[in-house]
């Protein structure tokens, strides 16, 4: 797959009708999207450009294209991103035992669990966690963020969670969707690569990406600068969907293979457990997303925090904001469908 996409510079803008797409249909799109009056922003790439970008101001943002929305669990697409970065750098394996990095009296998870299971939500579960991502605060709140979240120790699995989960449960035999275990990848980076995953993914993700509104909460990073793997990412629409473009491209950004193509295949493939998941990316392959293409793979977050990939149609669309609505993936693709369910084949 040919690189496209910004490189370390500015996203190059374009027209959508250059590009395939109607703007008449795309601000019917946006529109929809926007009627809870809690979107931030819609950004739409296609063929490696920015074609389209709408936001809006309401209690919790500016109708900014350099405001940083806070990410939720979309914020696991771009952990998947720092141990494909970890892999590619011959730092790990993802048959790793995480116990060859974080002992599992620290972390809570079986002592059979691997970083593919970690990666896959099939880890079996630990009761050692940290907190979910703080929501946004409203514009009018003064109240300063608060600390860095640690790892307390829970006394049974959250309500739901599979029986023994987080006790024994084996790895590897249930999928069960929960940040908490995919938190100690964060740890199980800084082990391999000798620094803080903080420091990892800003200088070695962040940076070469050209991210150019993307941080951490400052709840979201812990008193040895680790990260909360599963969220607490606050960043803009555009910086969103440079992950999405990086994906898109097979893992090459700005001229060099960033990521291990062989490792995006496989972040981005059905895994044995979950055919509608891959590496702590959502796929389409099942038909999650009806009447959404079946080759469609996304990060998702709540409150609508999503960045959509299209390869058949080169494509990708990023979405975000916050309110007291729960935009799911299928609400937010029945909006953006008609503006490319007629949209011809990518030019080369």
């Amino acid at each position: 797959m040919s690189e496209q996409g910004p490189g370390a510079g500015p996203w190059r803008k374009g027209q959508p009708e250059a590009h395939g797409l109607s703007s008449e249909t795309l601000n019917r799109a946006a529109e929809t999207l926007a009627v809870a009056d809690e979107r931030q922003g819609l950004v739409v790439i296609r063929n490696g450009v920015l074609v389209y970008e709408r936001y809006w101001r309401n209690d919790y943002h500016l109708a900014s294209p350099e405001w940083r929305n806070v990410s939720f669990s979309s914020g696991k697409s771009w952990g998947s991103t720092m141990v494909g970065l970890a892999y590619t750098k011959g730092l790990l394996g993802l048959d790793d035992l995480a116990a060859r990095y974080r002992r599992p009296d620290m972390s809570g998870l079986r002592p059979e669990t691997t970083i593919r299971h970690l990666l896959t939500m099939t880890s079996g579960g630990t009761l050692n966690v940290k907190p979910s991502s703080r929501p946004p605060r409203r514009l009018d709140d003064p109240r300063p963020p608060g600390p860095g979240v640690e790892y307390a120790w829970e006394k049974v699995g959250e309500k739901g969670s599979p029986p023994g989960y987080g006790v024994w449960l084996p790895a590897g035999q249930a999928f069960y969707y929960d940040g908490a275990a995919a938190d100690h990848l964060a740890d199980i980076v800084a082990a391999a690569a000798g620094v803080s995953s903080h420091r990892f993914m800003m200088e070695q993700i962040v940076s070469p990406l050209g991210c150019e509104n993307f941080n951490y909460q400052p709840e979201g990073v812990d008193r040895n600068d680790n990260v909360r793997f599963g969220g607490s990412i606050v960043l803009s629409c555009r910086d969103m969907a440079r992950l999405g473009q990086l994906y898109l491209n097979g893992g090459r950004w700005d001229g060099r293979q960033l990521i291990d193509a062989d490792y995006i295949g496989q972040a981005t493939s059905p895994s044995p457990a979950n055919p509608s998941y891959g590496f702590l990316w959502w796929l389409n392959a099942a038909a999650r997303v009806p009447n959404a293409p079946a080759s469609m793979f996304f990060a998702a977050g709540a409150r609508g925090q999503f960045c959509f990939v299209l390869p058949d149609q080169e494509m990708v669309i990023a979405t975000m904001g916050f309110g007291a609505a729960q935009l799911s993936a299928e609400a937010a693709w029945d909006a953006l469908a008609p503006a490319i369910s007629q949209l011809p084949p990518s030019s080369p």
